[in-house]
Protein backbone atom coordinates (compact mmCIF):
# COMPACT_ATOMS: atom_id res chain seq x y z
CA UNK A 1 0.00 0.00 0.00
CA UNK A 2 1.14 3.52 -0.71
CA UNK A 3 2.49 5.48 2.24
CA UNK A 4 0.14 8.37 1.43
CA UNK A 5 -2.90 6.31 2.44
CA UNK A 6 -2.04 6.13 6.17
CA UNK A 7 -2.84 9.76 7.12
CA UNK A 8 -6.23 9.43 5.42
CA UNK A 9 -6.97 6.13 7.19
CA UNK A 10 -5.95 7.66 10.52
CA UNK A 11 -8.16 10.68 9.82
CA UNK A 12 -11.15 8.41 9.12
CA UNK A 13 -10.51 6.56 12.37
CA UNK A 14 -10.14 9.77 14.38
CA UNK A 15 -13.27 11.37 12.91
CA UNK A 16 -15.69 8.46 12.55
CA UNK A 17 -14.72 5.92 15.20
CA UNK A 18 -16.22 6.73 18.61
CA UNK A 19 -13.10 5.24 20.29
CA UNK A 20 -9.94 5.61 18.16
CA UNK A 21 -7.64 4.29 20.95
CA UNK A 22 -9.57 0.99 20.75
CA UNK A 23 -8.89 0.83 17.00
CA UNK A 24 -5.19 1.49 17.67
CA UNK A 25 -5.08 -1.30 20.26
CA UNK A 26 -6.90 -3.73 17.96
CA UNK A 27 -4.47 -2.81 15.17
CA UNK A 28 -1.48 -3.49 17.44
CA UNK A 29 -2.85 -6.83 18.66
CA UNK A 30 -3.79 -7.86 15.11
CA UNK A 31 -0.21 -7.32 14.00
CA UNK A 32 1.13 -9.52 16.79
CA UNK A 33 -1.34 -12.28 15.95
CA UNK A 34 -0.59 -12.04 12.23
CA UNK A 35 3.15 -12.36 12.85
CA UNK A 36 2.88 -15.31 15.24
CA UNK A 37 0.38 -17.17 13.03
CA UNK A 38 2.54 -16.86 9.90
CA UNK A 39 3.53 -20.59 10.04
CA UNK A 40 -0.16 -21.41 9.53
CA UNK A 41 -1.49 -18.71 7.21
CA UNK A 42 1.51 -18.30 4.84
CA UNK A 43 0.09 -14.98 3.62
CA UNK A 44 2.31 -12.50 1.76
CA UNK A 45 3.99 -9.96 4.09
CA UNK A 46 2.14 -7.01 2.49
CA UNK A 47 -1.11 -8.55 3.77
CA UNK A 48 -0.18 -7.20 7.19
CA UNK A 49 -0.82 -3.64 5.93
CA UNK A 50 -4.28 -4.62 4.68
CA UNK A 51 -5.06 -6.06 8.11
CA UNK A 52 -3.67 -2.97 9.82
CA UNK A 53 -5.87 -0.68 7.70
CA UNK A 54 -8.97 -2.79 8.36
CA UNK A 55 -8.25 -2.81 12.10
CA UNK A 56 -8.00 0.99 12.17
CA UNK A 57 -11.26 1.30 10.19
CA UNK A 58 -13.32 -1.58 11.60
CA UNK A 59 -15.54 0.60 13.82
CA UNK A 60 -15.99 3.69 11.63
CA UNK A 61 -19.46 2.41 10.75
CA UNK A 62 -20.70 3.50 14.19
CA UNK A 63 -20.94 6.96 12.59
CA UNK A 64 -23.93 5.83 10.53
CA UNK A 65 -27.20 5.40 12.40
CA UNK A 66 -29.71 2.67 11.59
CA UNK A 67 -27.21 0.26 9.99
CA UNK A 68 -25.15 -2.48 11.61
CA UNK A 69 -21.75 -0.88 12.13
CA UNK A 70 -19.71 -3.68 10.52
CA UNK A 71 -21.69 -3.35 7.28
CA UNK A 72 -21.58 0.44 7.48
CA UNK A 73 -17.78 0.28 7.87
CA UNK A 74 -17.61 -1.86 4.73
CA UNK A 75 -19.74 0.59 2.78
CA UNK A 76 -17.80 3.67 3.90
CA UNK A 77 -14.54 2.04 2.77
CA UNK A 78 -15.98 0.81 -0.53
CA UNK A 79 -17.47 4.22 -1.35
CA UNK A 80 -14.48 6.31 -0.26
CA UNK A 81 -12.70 8.38 -2.88
CA UNK A 82 -9.91 9.87 -0.75
CA UNK A 83 -7.89 6.81 0.30
CA UNK A 84 -5.16 6.12 -2.24
CA UNK A 85 -6.02 2.41 -2.58
CA UNK A 86 -6.29 0.08 -5.53
CA UNK A 87 -9.71 -1.46 -6.15
CA UNK A 88 -8.38 -4.79 -4.85
CA UNK A 89 -6.98 -3.25 -1.64
CA UNK A 90 -10.23 -1.35 -1.05
CA UNK A 91 -12.37 -4.50 -1.38
CA UNK A 92 -10.11 -6.56 0.87
CA UNK A 93 -9.93 -3.91 3.60
CA UNK A 94 -13.68 -3.29 3.42
CA UNK A 95 -14.45 -6.99 3.74
CA UNK A 96 -12.04 -7.60 6.61
CA UNK A 97 -13.75 -4.73 8.46
CA UNK A 98 -17.18 -6.12 7.55
CA UNK A 99 -16.38 -9.61 8.84
CA UNK A 100 -14.94 -8.48 12.18
CA UNK A 101 -18.28 -9.52 13.69
CA UNK A 102 -21.40 -11.55 12.98
CA UNK A 103 -21.35 -13.84 9.92
CA UNK A 104 -18.23 -15.41 8.48
CA UNK A 105 -17.25 -14.83 4.85
CA UNK A 106 -19.54 -16.83 2.56
CA UNK A 107 -19.30 -17.60 -1.18
CA UNK A 108 -22.71 -16.03 -1.83
CA UNK A 109 -21.89 -12.65 -0.22
CA UNK A 110 -21.92 -9.96 -2.91
CA UNK A 111 -18.47 -8.38 -2.73
CA UNK A 112 -16.73 -11.47 -1.34
CA UNK A 113 -17.72 -13.60 -4.34
CA UNK A 114 -16.00 -11.09 -6.67
CA UNK A 115 -12.58 -11.89 -5.17
CA UNK A 116 -10.09 -14.42 -6.50
CA UNK A 117 -9.39 -17.44 -4.27
CA UNK A 118 -6.14 -16.00 -2.90
CA UNK A 119 -7.89 -12.78 -1.86
CA UNK A 120 -10.74 -14.75 -0.27
CA UNK A 121 -8.11 -16.49 1.86
CA UNK A 122 -6.64 -13.11 2.84
CA UNK A 123 -10.07 -11.80 3.85
CA UNK A 124 -10.91 -14.95 5.81
CA UNK A 125 -7.61 -15.14 7.71
CA UNK A 126 -7.43 -11.42 8.43
CA UNK A 127 -11.06 -11.37 9.55
CA UNK A 128 -10.39 -14.27 11.92
CA UNK A 129 -7.37 -12.46 13.35
CA UNK A 130 -9.25 -9.15 13.63
CA UNK A 131 -12.13 -10.82 15.49
CA UNK A 132 -9.76 -12.18 18.12
CA UNK A 133 -7.87 -8.88 18.48
CA UNK A 134 -11.20 -7.06 18.82
CA UNK A 135 -12.48 -9.36 21.57
CA UNK A 136 -9.21 -8.96 23.48
CA UNK A 137 -10.06 -5.27 23.83
CA UNK A 138 -13.80 -5.74 24.17
CA UNK A 139 -13.92 -3.52 27.26
CA UNK A 140 -12.01 -0.79 25.38
CA UNK A 141 -9.53 -0.53 28.26
CA UNK A 142 -6.26 -1.31 26.46
CA UNK A 143 -5.34 -3.97 29.04
CA UNK A 144 -3.37 -6.39 26.85
CA UNK A 145 0.26 -5.37 26.52
CA UNK A 146 1.50 -8.27 24.47
CA UNK A 147 0.16 -11.43 22.93
CA UNK A 148 2.10 -14.50 21.83
CA UNK A 149 0.72 -17.51 19.98
CA UNK A 150 1.93 -20.98 20.89
CA UNK A 151 0.90 -23.37 18.14
CA UNK A 152 0.43 -27.06 18.83
CA UNK A 153 -1.13 -29.80 16.72
CA UNK A 154 -4.61 -29.45 18.24
CA UNK A 155 -4.64 -26.01 19.82
CA UNK A 156 -3.27 -22.51 19.75
CA UNK A 157 -2.65 -20.90 23.11
CA UNK A 158 -2.86 -17.13 23.06
CA UNK A 159 -0.68 -15.99 25.94
CA UNK A 160 -1.50 -12.41 26.92
CA UNK A 161 0.56 -10.20 29.18
CA UNK A 162 -1.85 -7.72 30.73
CA UNK A 163 -1.55 -4.45 32.66
CA UNK A 164 -4.04 -5.60 35.31
CA UNK A 165 -6.36 -8.53 35.86
CA UNK A 166 -8.12 -9.26 32.62
CA UNK A 167 -11.68 -10.55 32.62
CA UNK A 168 -13.04 -11.99 29.41
CA UNK A 169 -16.48 -13.37 28.62
CA UNK A 170 -15.79 -16.99 27.63
CA UNK A 171 -18.88 -17.42 25.38
CA UNK A 172 -18.09 -14.17 23.54
CA UNK A 173 -14.42 -15.19 23.15
CA UNK A 174 -15.50 -18.61 21.86
CA UNK A 175 -17.81 -17.01 19.28
CA UNK A 176 -15.26 -14.42 18.14
CA UNK A 177 -12.47 -17.03 17.81
CA UNK A 178 -14.60 -19.52 15.85
CA UNK A 179 -13.49 -18.33 12.39
CA UNK A 180 -9.82 -18.59 13.37
CA UNK A 181 -10.47 -22.06 14.81
CA UNK A 182 -12.05 -23.15 11.54
CA UNK A 183 -9.12 -21.82 9.50
CA UNK A 184 -6.41 -23.31 11.71
CA UNK A 185 -8.24 -26.56 12.53
CA UNK A 186 -7.19 -25.94 16.12
CA UNK A 187 -8.92 -24.98 19.35
CA UNK A 188 -8.07 -21.40 20.42
CA UNK A 189 -7.24 -21.09 24.13
CA UNK A 190 -6.50 -17.94 26.09
CA UNK A 191 -4.03 -17.52 28.93
CA UNK A 192 -3.68 -14.14 30.63
CA UNK A 193 -1.02 -13.08 33.11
Amino acid sequence: MKRSVWPVIQDYSDRLDPDPPHAQQVCRLSGMLFDDLRPLHHLPPDTRDLLKAAALLHDIGWSIADKPHHKASRDIILNDTTMNLTSRERKIIALIARYHRKSHPRPDHAVFKELCEDDKQIVSWCSGILRVADVLDRAHQNLVREIRCFIASEEIVLSCTCKTSFYYDLPVFAEKSMLLQELTHRRICLSCT
